[in-house]
C-alpha cells in the first residue's frame, strides 16, 4: 500500500468535489415540461453555459405558456423560450396574475 504525496491527495479530492447545489424541478414544472424539455433544463444546468437566471426565467415562461395552451412545452419550444430570454431578459409571455401563481422550485445543497 503506497501513500500518496500530499499534493496528489489534494488534487484527487478537488477533482471529486461535487457542485455545491442542484436544481430539482417542482411537480408543477414537470407537468409543464415534456421529458425532452426537462432533459434540456438539466443539460443546461450541468453544462453551466446558460446563466441560472436565464434558465429560471425560461422555466417560468414555459409554465405560463403551458397554462395558456393546456399542454406541456416540448424540447424545441423550450429551446426557443431560452433563446428569447437570452436575447431579452425582460421577455415575458403575457398571462393573468392568477396563472402566474405556482409553487416555487427546489434547490438541494
Amino acid at each position: 500500500m503506497s501513500i500518496l504525496p500530499e499534493t496528489a491527495r489534494v488534487r484527487r479530492m478537488e477533482a471529486k468535489t461535487p457542485p455545491p447545489m442542484r436544481r430539482v424541478l417542482h411537480d408543477c414544472e414537470k407537468r409543464s415540461l415534456s421529458l425532452e424539455a426537462q432533459g434540456i433544463v438539466y443539460k443546461h444546468l450541468a453544462m453551466g453555459k446558460v446563466p441560472l437566471e436565464i434558465i429560471e426565467r425560461a422555466i417560468q415562461e414555459a409554465v405560463s405558456l403551458c397554462g395558456l395552451k393546456h399542454s406541456s412545452v416540448d424540447g424545441p419550444l423550450f429551446e426557443a423560450i431560452v433563446d428569447a430570454v437570452m436575447d431579452d431578459i425582460t421577455f415575458e409571455i403575457p398571462v393573468s396574475p392568477l396563472e402566474m401563481a405556482y409553487p416555487s422550485s427546489s434547490w438541494i445543497c
